[in-house]
């Protein structure tokens, strides 16, 4: 089935994220400055440079695709293989901060803002998980994923989301009036198993589509066309953990590896980079 985004330029954009991302992670190009200011490029492109700003949480900072930044916190943001970096590459967007941060809630999200130029003119994010209990679904669940303890804490979780929406609203709000000029990009959290590879992948694949619902619903609530859904579904189909290639970094002798059940640079650059060109919100 032809994917219904496709448009007269997807081909060749889809080919310009392959083939940055074969080069990143060869070593062959460097990652863009992810300062608030962009010394790295000349006067004249960053004066006519689109400002570029990323929020949120573990799966905007990149915690799936190490190494990170060493910026004296514990964001976990990747140094040359987040999302928002492989968008920075393939766009007329510069990315500007990715101010995303592991383990972040909408609480979060004010303070991720402080510093940010109003003139920003793009913002993606990815919020909710957390307040919806991901990372203690995580933390049960790593140890025995057939425990008792991990399906509490997963049923938990999806009892959070009649709560969340209120949150997001709020935060989708802050966003959009602390940056006037920005069209909000906000991603959903793509399913992390392949179907059918174990009882407990289905599970939490199925908690991540209610997320979903709950965000996309917060968006359509907004009503505004500044503030965009990003359903990220079709880009990660086929590839979650247990798959031939996956998305998603897991390393089963190690089940508390920092990486893991996050997006590796693959996920990064053909999932959720690709799901934004696919869109159409990397075009100015």
């Amino acid at each position: 089935m032809i994917n219904k985004r496709m448009n007269s330029g997807f081909l060749p954009r889809i080919g310009a994220v392959a083939l940055v991302t074969s080069a990143l992670l060869a070593g062959a190009v460097s990652a863009p400055a992810l300062a608030q200011t962009d010394t790295a490029r000349s006067a004249p492109a960053a004066a006519s440079a689109a400002g570029y700003v990323a929020l949120g949480d573990s799966f905007t900072s990149g915690q799936g695709a190490p190494p990170y930044i060493l910026d004296g916190t514990n964001c976990l943001r990747s140094k040359r293989a987040s999302y928002p970096i492989f968008s920075d590459l393939v766009s007329s967007y510069k990315l500007k901060s990715n101010n995303a941060c592991s383990g972040a809630s909408t609480a979060e999200i004010p303070l991720q803002l402080a510093g940010v130029s109003p003139s920003t003119a793009l913002v993606t994010m990815t919020v909710g998980g957390i307040d919806a209990g991901s990372n203690i679904v995580l933390a049960a669940c790593a140890p025995n994923p057939a425990s008792d303890v991990c399906l509490g804490a997963i049923n938990n979780s999806v009892a959070q989301l009649s709560i969340l929406a209120p949150k997001l609203v709020g935060t989708y709000g802050l966003v959009a009036a602390t940056l006037p000029q920005a069209k909000i990009a906000v991603l959903s959290y793509p399913r992390q198993f392949k179907p059918g590879f174990s009882p407990l992948g289905d599970v939490l694949n199925g908690a991540t589509d209610a997320l979903n619902l709950v965000i996309k619903g917060s968006v359509e609530a907004m009503d505004t066309p500044r503030i965009r859904f990003v359903d990220a579904s079709q880009e990660f189909a086929g590839h979650g953990i247990g798959s031939r290639i996956p998305f998603f970094a897991f390393d089963a002798l190690n089940p508390f590896a920092l990486a893991n059940f996050h997006p590796n640079a693959l996920g990064n650059s053909l999932g959720y980079a690709r799901a934004l060109l696919n869109d159409g919100l990397l075009r100015r």
